[in-house]
């Protein structure tokens, strides 16, 4: 008998889960060149900032973007973006596309050309989700 529940699982059920929905995406749309992107801020062997992608189907989807305290304002938020886009072009892909939250960074993708195309609010209380993007 088939059920649905909580389950503690997490890592094998996020497992089955993704080879799943990838299998059906695949035979649905193609592979799209489907592969991680990581952009590494560092000093020495510290990593003090960068970026965790993915690129399919022509887009780069910024799933983390973080950079230290101490380095923020110094424009390393920018050349991770920069290489980002870098990339993204050098495969011929058509855009970039992210979360944020209204405490977080929007005022700077928006600089860099980034247009909202969705929102959520309130989430959390008090705040908004926003989704961007930005055609390259």
């Amino acid at each position: 008998m088939v059920s649905v529940q909580l389950d503690p699982n997490h890592d094998e059920v996020t497992k089955a889960v993704r080879e799943g929905l990838v299998a059906y995406n695949k035979a649905e749309a193609g592979d799209g060149n489907w592969h991680p992107v990581t952009i590494s801020v560092r000093d020495g062997d510290a990593i003090l900032g960068g970026a965790v992608a993915r690129f399919f189907h022509g887009w780069i989807y910024v799933d983390l973007l973080w950079i230290s305290e101490e380095l923020r304002g110094q424009d390393i938020g920018s050349r991770v973006m920069d290489e980002l886009e870098a990339y993204a072009r050098s495969l011929g892909g058509r855009g970039i596309h992210l979360t944020t939250y209204s405490w977080q960074a929007r005022p700077f993708y928006e600089k860099r050309g980034f247009r909202v195309f969705g929102e959520i609010s309130p989430y959390p209380e008090g705040h908004s989700c926003y989704w961007l993007s930005k055609t390259l």
